[in-house]
């Protein structure tokens, strides 16, 4: 049987439609298979970062004296007095007097923010970070209240107080305060940024520091 030339041109149309669908699909899955890719690249790319370029916050150095900024903050570091005791307040609130066989650092600092309140907090408090990677939590013998963990730093004001650190005197030179907003529970932003002030601590500044401990360094008078 021979074909007429309306059933040829319809098979041409019909052929004709199923090569252009097939160009129009092949694309498409040219343009997934790309995209896929590309996204695949950017995922891989993280891999080649450390851990710790990862996870490290954004640190702004300075030094005890120096207004050290950052986006979310900004800090200073006043004075650093050692101790051999200092005076804080009991649950019944009476002062009462804690020693140490190490010493106790306590560094002033002043802080303010440019848009957001910010209050420092105990679960992630600035610390004492020595010259060998250690790192000092502020001293759970000192009640709260007498230092800056109190006060609530506000937008364009500038709020004081003190932080205390108890530890061995070989642990002082070259330590410097680490200071980092407080983080979310749940959520912790990576890349939110630290302050890491160099507190001074060596030569003769270390040695008049040490060499001049004070017998009672009072907190409660002072707030």
């Amino acid at each position: 049987m021979v074909a007429t030339s309306s059933e040829t041109g319809t098979r041409r149309r019909s052929t004709g439609k199923t090569r252009t669908g097939a160009r129009v699909i092949s694309r498409v899955v040219g343009i997934v298979v790309g995209l896929a890719l590309a996204a695949a690249a950017v995922y891989a790319q993280t891999f080649t970062l450390s851990y710790e370029q990862r996870s490290s916050p954004l640190t702004v150095k300075g030094s005890a004296g120096e207004l050290v900024e950052t986006n979310r903050f900004s800090v200073k570091v006043t004075s650093v007095t050692a101790a051999h005791a200092v005076d804080t307040k009991d649950t019944r609130g009476e002062v009462v007097k804690v020693e140490t066989s190490n010493l106790f650092l306590v560094v002033n600092v002043t802080a303010t923010t440019p848009k957001e309140p910010m209050q420092l907090g105990t679960l992630q408090p600035p610390v004492l970070l020595t010259a060998d990677g250690r790192r000092y939590k502020p001293t759970d013998k000192v009640d709260d209240s007498l230092t800056i963990f109190n006060k609530i730093i506000q937008p364009g004001l500038w709020s004081s107080g003190v932080l205390v650190f108890e530890v061995p005197e070989e642990a002082l030179p070259g330590a410097g305060l680490v200071v980092s907003p407080p983080q979310g529970v749940i959520v912790v932003d990576t890349f939110a940024p630290e302050a890491e002030i160099d507190l001074g601590l060596s030569g003769d500044a270390l040695t008049r520091l040490t060499s001049h401990a004070e017998e009672l360094h009072s907190l409660v008078n002072k707030t």
